[in-house]
This record gives structure tokens, sequence and C-alpha cells, in this order.
């Protein structure tokens, strides 16, 4: 037939021209002639042919016979636009490709547009400097060689809207997007496990085109749309392990915990990869508090870990987890075990990399908890001096709290003071300071503080939700706020009981020892994260006011948080001191019991419940609830101290001493406040 012969003739004459290209390329070679003339014949050769193989490409969609190019074709239409990029010309070059992407949108070109897709986004993303990208042509132009030549060019598509990139980011994206459509038009990856060369090339090209696509969407924190368009890749590759990893990897930095910790563990347990492993433990401490399981994999990969700071950042997830343990637990016997492990693993990891700032923070910290004070200030200090710390905020927090526990209260509150210059809005630190004060220097300066740095900063989280103090700020204890769990009981896990060294009437209760959230997971919502922050304001301020006896302004400021919080303990506790300083110690007695029945791990309330039974003369009582504090929290030392006046009432004076010396011990290493307001961060 006619139509075939015609065909066949034009086939022929763009083969003629792809081979005619590729010899004259060789005898340039061949002679290592730079020439920019014989470049300009070679890539006319290949572009005659390309515009030719695209007009039969044009045929073939219309006609209803089974025709098909040669292999040759798509050679010359990549190898125009590769000459064109090599020797300079890369305005010509990159429009050419353009060309060639909007001319070929037809059936039967997928294969085709898909390798230029790719080709396009791999020299937009690695071979094309910013200032040589050029804003792409959507309208017919006279430039080209073939049409000055009168020679029938392929047209542009017409269409009645034109999406046009303003930058070269826009361009790549767009592309490597377009590529990802072709791969799966018509079930293009998911060929048949029979086919084998044909899943070896499409698998080979859905790597590469999820490389490029995470190069890119990672470089500027996409990650949402990176996990959605990894899934639709993992839906054709036969769960292939890399694009796995790759999905997982997305789902966590995208703040997915839960689907990319289920997808990361599908992976390691069908190969232990060591890198997968700590991501899995990283992810496990920070986000999902599963210490448990972050121990199981630190002890799985441990073996495969050669690497010496590899190995000891696996014995640093292991000690962290293990310390989140102790801190948990709530018997003495699993404190003191996790304790000496946590230890034993910073230590193994010190061994291992003695110049890792982040292990002498957690070890120093995990030191300083169980009372060896000379050698976690000896470690902080060697953290504050070592260069590029990140988390600088939190290690002078530590060096502060471990010179309060050496009773060096005048140094600790210069450091907090030098350490607030750079960071002015950190409740955290604002706090430690707002008690050093009161210590060093009495209620009223605390009072000053509270009234010109905390009420101004609490107006501002009131009004809007400051991002810059949240990122700033650490309030610790915020993991029970769950997903649809949101326990209004729950805004404070526990309270310092530590104030001065007397324990006269004036001083009763305190600050609370830890503050409220770290960051609460995002289904809670950001203004019931601000009602924490406000909380745990109006409570430090609330205590102030207790302190110097104001207790109408007290009274103001627990008013503030029961609106906040109506059914926390914390709220029961403060109104239980309030009524006690008022000399109510009936109605005292009872809302101490409505704070341990909302709480009954809530230690302050425990003591002060049982300093109240003692006066109230309820030894068996008193006993009891000092007793179940000093079983919760051991180093509590004014539980020890209320048992030892039981005891000395009792008769029981060797029982007392024992107590009275067990108080004094922890009360010398007690720092201004608990560790663990800290950051256990990695």
């Amino acid at each position: 037939r006619k139509d075939v012969l015609t065909f066949n003739a034009s086939r022929a004459l763009a083969d003629a021209y792809v081979y005619k290209g590729m010899a004259m390329e060789y005898l340039k070679f061949v002679s290592n002639s730079e020439e920019e003339t014989g470049i300009e014949s070679i890539v006319e050769c290949y572009e005659t042919a390309g515009d030719l193989g695209l007009e039969l490409l044009n045929s073939i969609s219309r006609s209803t016979l089974n025709l098909t190019l040669s292999g040759v074709l798509e050679i010359a239409l990549l190898r125009s636009f590769l000459l064109q990029m090599s020797h300079g010309m890369v305005e010509k070059g990159l429009n050419r490709l353009r060309r060639i992407l909007q001319t070929s949108d037809m059936p039967g070109s997928d294969t085709l547009r898909l390798t230029l897709s790719l080709t396009l986004g791999q020299v937009l993303l690695q071979g094309l400097p910013d200032n040589q990208w050029t804003p792409l042509v959507t309208r017919d132009t006279t430039s080209d060689t073939l049409t000055k030549r009168a020679r029938n060019t392929p047209t542009l598509k017409k269409y009645e809207t034109v999406f046009c990139p303003c930058n070269k980011v826009e361009e790549a994206l767009l592309s490597l997007l377009i590529g990802q459509v072709l791969l799966y038009k018509e079930g293009c990856v998911s060929v048949h496990v029979e086919d084998e060369t044909g899943y070896k090339q499409a698998n080979k090209q859905a790597h590469t085109l999820l490389n490029m696509l995470v190069s890119l969407l990672a470089k500027y924190s996409q990650y949402r749309p990176l996990s959605d368009v990894i899934e639709k890749f993992l839906k054709y590759s036969h769960d292939d392990e890399h694009i796995c990893k790759q999905f997982g990897l997305s789902l966590i930095s995208s703040e997915q915990y839960v689907r990319g910790v289920a997808v990361l563990q599908k992976c390691h347990d069908r190969k232990v990869d060591v890198s997968i492993a700590l991501v899995l433990a990283q992810t496990y401490l920070r986000h999902l508090q599963r210490h448990a399981d972050a121990i199981k994999i630190c002890e799985e990969c441990l073996p495969l870990a050669e690497a010496p700071h590899v190995r000891s950042r696996v014995y640093l997830y292991r000690g962290v987890a293990e310390a989140a343990l102790c801190r948990s637990s709530r018997l003495r016997e699993d404190q003191n075990l996790y304790n000496k492990r946590s230890i034993e693993s910073f230590q193994k990891s010190y061994s291992l990399d003695p110049n890792c700032s982040q292990t002498w923070y957690h070890l120093a910290l995990r030191l300083a908890s169980v009372g060896e004070i000379k050698k976690a200030f000896r470690f902080a200090h060697k953290v504050e001096a070592s260069p590029g710390v990140v988390n600088m905020v939190d290690v002078s927090h530590l060096l502060a709290l471990v010179l309060s526990a050496q009773n060096k209260l005048e140094e600790a509150l210069n450091m907090v003071t030098l350490t607030l210059i750079n960071y002015p809005d950190n409740l955290n630190l604002l706090i430690t300071k707002v008690m050093l004060e009161r210590q060093v220097h009495g209620g009223h300066s605390a009072l000053v503080t509270c009234k010109e740095v905390l009420l101004p900063l609490l107006e501002k989280l009131s009004t809007t939700t400051s991002k810059e103090i949240l990122d700033q700020t650490y309030l610790p204890y915020s993991d029970q706020w769950t997903s649809g769990k949101f326990q209004l009981t729950q805004w404070s896990d526990r309270v310092s009981t530590h104030t001065t060294a007397s324990f006269t009437g004036s001083t009763i209760g305190t600050l609370p020892a830890e503050s409220l959230c770290e960051s609460i997971d995002s289904a809670i919502g950001c203004d019931q994260s601000n009602w924490g922050y406000q909380a745990e304001v109006w409570y430090t301020i609330a205590d102030v006011f207790l302190s110097e006896e104001m207790i109408s302004d007290a009274q103001k400021c627990v008013d503030e948080i029961k609106q906040l919080f109506p059914l926390s303990h914390l709220v029961s506790y403060m109104n239980a001191r309030i009524r006690e300083t008022e000399g109510n110690q009936k109605e005292a007695e009872q809302q101490y019991i409505n704070a341990v029945t909302l709480t009954p791990l809530h230690v302050p309330s425990l003591v002060a419940l049982g300093r109240l039974q003692i006066e109230l003369n309820k030894p068996i009582l008193a006993e009891h609830y000092l007793v179940e504090a000093t079983h919760l929290k051991p180093a509590e030392y004014e539980a020890w101290h209320y048992l030892g006046v039981l005891h000395q009432r009792q008769g029981c004076h060797q029982k007392a001493a024992d107590c009275f010396l067990t108080a004094l011990r922890f009360e010398s290493s007690a720092p201004v406040r608990p560790y663990s307001v800290l950051k256990w961060k990695l």
C-alpha cells in the first residue's frame, strides 16, 4: 500500500540521517578535532532524523496498521541534545529537549517521553547552573535549523492552558512528575515477573526517577508529598527493599511516625540494617515513647555494628531508653536496675567514642540523677567547652542545676542569667531562675522576675501560639497526652518538694519539679498545647505569691489554671496549700485527698498529706502516705524527714535517726529543680 511505502521510505531516510550523524561523530572523535562547525553538522543530522521520527510517530498514531520505529531514532532524539549541552550550547539543547517533549505527546510515545522526562529532570538537577536556565517557550518560533530550510517540522500542541515553570526547580519537578505518570500508565511498572528484561528495565527507571524525586523534595523539606509519591511507587514495585526504606523514612520525616515505624520495622525484620535500626530506635525514643522496643532494636543491631562510632551510637540510644524506663518505673528495684544499666551503656558509648558531646551530656545527666555530682559536673563542663554543641541551652541548664546541687546557688544563678541572654523566652530556664532567685535573694526578687518576665510572656502565649517560644522551650512529661487520650487531670506529672533547708510552715510546697509538655501530639492541636505552657507559668507565679503569703493573688493564679484544666490534681494540690496557709487544716486535708485520688502517684501530695496527718495526730495514715512516697521516689528527702519526725514522736529514735540521715544525704545533693526537667534529646 502507498501509506506503508511512504512510511518505510521516511523511516529509511531518518535512519540514514542517524547513521550519517554517528559516522561524522566517530570521524570527529578519531581526528580529535574541536571545530564547532563539525558539531553543528552532526547536530543537524541528528535533529533532522529526530524531526522525521516525530512525524513518523504522528503517522503511527493515525494509522490502523502495525507500524514500528527503529531503535536508532531514539538515539537521534537524545544525542542532539547531549552534544549541544556538552559543547556549551545550553540554551539550544534545553529548548530542543523541551520541544521534543511538547511535540511527542501522542499514542505510542510513552516510552520515549519517559526517557526524555528523566533526562530533562536529571540535567536540570545535576548538570545545569541556575544562571543558565531560561524560561520555557510555549509557542512556535522560526529559530530551528530545519524550519529555516523550509522542512516540515513537528508543530507544538495547542492547549487551552499551559503551566510555565518560573524557575529550574519547578521545571525539574514537573518533568519528574510527568515521568512518574508515564511510568504508571497502563501498568508500565507492574509488569509480569516472567518478563524479566522488561521488569528490570522498568525497575531501573523507577529507581532513577524515585532517587531524583527524593533528592529534590527532601531538599525543600516537602516530605508529605514525597511520602505520597513513594507510596505509589511501592504499589508497583513488588515490595522493593530500597523503595520500602525510602517510604518509611519519608513517613517519619513527615511526622507520620506510626506508619513510618511499621514500614521500617518490616524492612528490619527482613534483614537487619544498622542504619535503619538506629532510625527506628530514635523514633521510638523521641516520638513514640516505646522504650522497650528501642532497647530490643539496639540489642539486635549491636552484633552487626562494627565501626566504633556506630556501636557508640547504639549504646547511647540504649542508655537513653533505659534511663527513660528508670524514670517511669514505680518500684525501687526496677529503678536501681535501669539506673545501673543506663550508666553502663553510656560509659560503653563514651569508651567507644570519647569525643561525642552528646554522650558526655547524657552521661552527665545520668550521673547527676544518681547523686555523683562531681563526675557529672566534669562531663557537663566538657560539653560546654566543646565547639559546635547544638543544645547549648540544655547544657548550661544542666550546669546550673549541678552547681545548685553543690550549694553554689549564686554561680548557678549567674549561669542561668547569662544563658537567658541568648534564650530570653525559654520558660524552663526562666522557672529555674525564679527558684534560684527565691533562695538567693528572697521571694521579693523572684516576684519581680515573675512580673517583669513571666507575665509578659504569658500574655504573648495567651494571644497567639508563638512557634519561636514553643521551639525553644522544653516542658517534659507530655508523652501521656497521646492522640485521642487528652487527660485534663494530668497536665503535670510531678512537682518538686525542694524549697529551702528548713521545713517551716511558710515554705510548705513548692514550684513544679517538672514542666508540662515537650511536644504534644499534633492531633491534640496547638491551642491545647499552649494551655499547658500557660498553666506552667500561672503555677510558677502562684507558688511565688504563696511563699510571700500573698494568698489572694495566689488564689487568682490557681483560678486561672482551673479555667484551663478544671480536673487537674494540681488545682486541688494548690488549693490545699492555700487552705493550709490560711490555717484551715480540715479543708486542706480534703483537697490533698482529692489530689491523690485524681493522681495516686503524685508524690508531693502524698508528702504533704503525710505531714498534715502528723499534725492532726493520725500516725497510721501519716506513715502510710510517707512510706508510699519513698517507694515512688526514693530521693524524696522531705518524705524521709517527716518519717523521721513521725518515728521520733512514736519514740523509735533509731528509726528516726536513720530517716534523718537519709534525708540529709539526699538533700545535700539535691538540685534546685529535678534533673528530669532537662531534655533527653537525641
